[in-house]
């Protein structure tokens, strides 16, 4: 059971309500209500899951939208750096762990939970394979089949090593609701292969996800002509609608809430559509075709020769 920080109860109805008291921020109060409108309408938190390359930003993405929430940066996914990866399991963080405002009718809003796993590689994608090590981590995953805290990278060895996964129940505390595709905007490679990837498993397989995007590291990138082209080029990739793809640049440890928290939230208001659920596909099922004889039947048996000239009527 979580517990309540009363040290964060504070900070978010203080920042919540240094919003409501600054003219300057008229388009965030307006956007936190049509957010608070969205919430209002779900029945429970939406699973939110992250996927990507490792290194794309991930986890910096879910820490930045908490922050422009809550007013204050904390490590509720954990971050790294360099070409190791900082998350290895799977885990869930629960909007009970960050959402404890004092207001008790804004605490019974169903912020999302988010999903953070380890960064897909993408040597394991094969443009030539169904069930690649990545697409059978992502099927797993998406349907509530592997349990909180599952060690990905030890996972991921045995499905490399072609060793068959005992599969769990589904677990409906952990089923995804909506998929959130983060690229990094530090180079230009396209990750083609695990795009395709993603899209098959969100759309072809059991169920089918609403799915949007981030392009994280925007200061990364200064041609703004490019930032777009690649922008227009991964939806047309994923069969997104660009408007569902936030260009961001993620918030860091000691910085404050700026300008950046309106689209933050107008996205993450996006996400938090009653209209937009995940669907479980229903497979038509066709008869068993059943073996016909073909118009020339072939003797089953040698016919017995005629004796002595003798006719066998």
């Amino acid at each position: 059971m979580t517990e309540t920080n009363p040290e964060n109860e504070t900070k978010v109805d203080e920042y919540q309500g240094s919003l409501a008291n600054s003219k300057e921020d008229e388009r965030r109060i307006e956007v936190w209500n049509e957010l608070k409108a969205n919430l209002k309408e779900i029945k429970k938190p939406k699973n939110v899951l992250l996927l990507g390359e490792y290194g794309t930003g991930k986890s910096s993405f879910i820490n930045t939208v908490i922050t422009a929430l809550t007013g204050k940066y904390r490590y509720y996914a954990d971050i790294g750096s360099g070409n190791l990866h900082s998350t290895t399991r799977l885990h869930k963080i629960s909007c009970k762990e960050y959402w404890n405002p004092e207001n008790e009718e804004d605490r019974a809003l169903n912020l999302p939970n988010f999903i953070d796993i380890i960064g897909l590689d993408v040597q394991l994608s094969n443009p030539y394979e169904r069930d690649t090590v990545n697409s059978q981590i992502m099927n797993l995953i998406l349907n509530g089949k592997l349990s909180e805290d599952t060690d990905l990278l030890d996972l991921g060895m045995k499905l490399k090593e072609g060793k068959k996964i005992v599969e769990k129940s589904e677990d409906e505390s952990l089923v995804i609701d909506i998929i959130v595709i983060v690229v990094s905007l530090e180079d230009d490679k396209i990750p083609h292969t695990l795009l395709d990837e993603i899209y098959a498993e969100s759309k072809k397989r059991s169920r089918q996800f609403p799915v949007f995007a981030v392009l994280t590291k925007s200061d990364k990138c200064n041609d703004q002509e490019k930032l777009e082209k690649k922008k227009k080029y991964i939806a047309e990739e994923i069969s997104i609608d660009v408007r569902k793809i936030l260009i961001c640049k993620n918030y860091h440890a000691g910085q404050n809430p700026d300008s950046r928290d309106v689209e933050i939230l107008e996205f993450l208001t996006k996400l938090c559509d009653p209209c937009l659920k995940a669907v479980k596909l229903h497979k038509v099922e066709v008869e068993e075709e059943q073996a016909t004889l073909p118009d020339t039947v072939a003797p089953t048996s040698t016919p017995i020769p005629p004796t002595n000239g003798c006719s066998l009527m």
